[in-house]
């Protein structure tokens, strides 16, 4: 069963540290032999993109 998400590719959020960002897109890695959905954040000011894992949101 696949769950819903809080937010979507094309998303606004705003990390605490970074800004205002945007979500990218949401992809599974796995670390640490475990499978991670994540959130692909890009933030334009700072040139940066970061992975959240949906679960931590």
């Amino acid at each position: 069963m696949a769950k819903d998400l809080a937010y979507a590719a094309g998303d606004y959020i705003v990390y605490p540290s970074h800004g205002v960002g945007r979500i990218i897109g949401i992809e599974k890695q796995l670390i640490a032999g475990i499978d991670l959905e994540m959130y692909v954040v890009s933030f334009e000011n700072e040139k940066l993109i970061l992975r959240v894992p949906t679960d931590k949101v």
